[in-house]
C-alpha cells in the first residue's frame, strides 16, 4: 500500500500564493456589513415583522417562507475567523459560536427548498445550496471535533445534491474538486449515503489516492499524500473569473486554512487511526500544525432560539424534514 499511497506527485508551492500579510489586508478592505443589519432582519423573522412591513419596497412574507439569513451572516464571520486564526487565541471559541448561526441558516435554507418540492404544479425548483460553503461548513465543524454535527450536515448535503437543490453554476461549471472530495470522504466514512458526481469530482489523482487510502494504519504512509494535497490547496488560490474558479477563493479567505487536511485528521482520529506528528509544509502553520481538542457545542442564543421557534410554530414537520432518517431517506 505504501508504494500505491507514495505515487503521490507533488507540484511544490505556488510561488503566487498569497501571503497570510495580503490576506489580512484584504479581509481589511472589506467589504463590511454591520451585525446590525443582520441581526435586524432576523428580528423581523423571528417577530413577523417581515408580514406586515413597513418598507413599501419590502415583499410581505404571505407564505410564512423560512429565513436563512443567519447562514449569510455567518458565512462571512467563520471565514474571518479562520483566516486570522493565528492572531486571534480566542479562534475556536468565536468559530463555535458563529458555527451555530450557520447552522440554523442552512437548516433553513433546506428546509424551504424541501418545501417547494411538495408543491403540486410546476413550479420552479429551489436550487439554492451552495456546495462550497456546505463542504466548507462540515469541514470547519469536524476542526471544531462536533462528530453529530459533521454527520448531520454530512447528510444534509447529499440529500440537497440528491434532490437537485444545489446552486447549478456553481456545481456544474465552477468544479470544486476539494468541496467534492470532502462530500466523498464522507460518503466513504458513513457507508449508507453516495452521489453521482460529475466527471471532474473524479480527476484529481491526489484526491483520488487518499479517498483510497485515507483509513491506512500507518500514518507515515499517508504522508506523501497530504503534502501533495497541500502542495495543491496553493494552487487553487485565486480571484473567481467567468474563465477560472479556485477551491479556496478569495472571497471565502481560505488561502491559508488547510481545511481539506484537517478534516481527513479528524475523521481518522474519530476512527482511532494515528495521525502524522508533523505535516512540514507552509499550509500546516500554526495554530493548524495540529488538531485542536474538541470544542463544546454551545447553547443557541436567544436570537436563534427566535428563529426555531417561528420555524416551528409555522411548519409543525420541521424538525421530522430536518431529522437524520429523513436526510437519509
Amino acid at each position: 500500500m505504501a508504494q500505491k499511497i507514495n505515487q503521490c506527485e507533488r507540484v511544490g508551492v505556488n510561488p503566487r500564493w498569497p501571503s497570510y500579510k495580503s490576506v489580512l489586508a484584504r479581509i481589511a478592505r472589506g467589504p463590511h456589513v454591520e451585525d446590525a443589519f443582520y441581526v435586524n432582519a432576523i428580528r423581523e423573522y423571528v417577530t413577523r415583522e417581515d408580514a406586515r412591513p413597513t418598507d413599501p419596497m419590502m415583499v410581505p412574507n404571505k407564505n410564512n417562507a423560512t429565513d436563512s439569513i443567519p447562514e449569510q451572516m455567518a458565512r462571512v464571520r467563520l471565514y474571518k475567523v479562520l483566516a486570522t486564526a493565528p492572531d486571534n487565541p480566542q479562534w475556536l471559541q468565536e468559530l463555535a459560536r458563529w458555527m451555530r448561526y450557520c447552522q440554523v441558516g442552512v437548516w433553513q435554507l433546506y428546509f424551504w427548498a424541501h418545501q417547494y418540492d411538495q408543491r403540486p404544479g410546476n413550479y420552479i425548483r429551489q436550487q439554492n445550496y451552495s456546495i462550497q460553503t456546505g463542504a466548507n461548513m462540515m469541514a470547519t465543524m469536524a476542526i471544531l471535533g462536533w462528530k453529530d454535527a459533521v454527520l448531520h450536515q454530512g447528510y444534509l448535503t447529499h440529500a440537497a445534491l440528491n434532490r437537485e437543490h444545489q446552486l447549478v453554476i456553481e456545481y456544474e461549471e465552477q468544479h470544486r474538486r476539494a468541496q467534492a472530495f470532502m462530500l466523498r470522504v464522507f460518503a466513504d466514512w458513513v457507508g449508507d449515503v453516495s452521489h453521482l458526481w460529475p466527471a471532474y469530482a473524479y480527476d484529481e489523482p491526489i484526491y483520488e489516492a487518499l479517498l483510497a487510502n485515507w483509513r491506512t494504519a500507518n500514518p507515515d504512509d499517508l504522508l506523501p499524500c497530504l503534502l501533495a494535497a497541500c502542495d495543491r490547496h496553493t494552487w487553487q488560490t485565486g480571484k473567481d473569473s467567468q474563465k477560472n474558479s479556485y477551491d479556496f477563493d478569495q472571497e471565502c479567505h481560505m488561502e491559508r486554512v488547510p481545511l481539506e487536511i484537517l478534516y481527513i485528521l479528524r475523521l481518522r482520529q474519530w476512527e482511532g487511526l494515528p495521525n502524522p506528528q508533523q505535516i512540514d509544509h507552509p499550509l500546516m502553520a500554526a495554530p493548524f500544525d495540529q488538531l485542536p481538542p474538541e470544542q463544546p457545542v454551545p447553547e443557541l442564543d436567544e436570537l436563534m432560539q427566535g428563529v426555531l421557534k417561528r420555524a416551528r410554530e409555522d411548519w409543525p414537520q420541521y424538525d421530522e424534514v430536518l431529522s437524520l432518517p429523513a436526510l437519509k431517506g
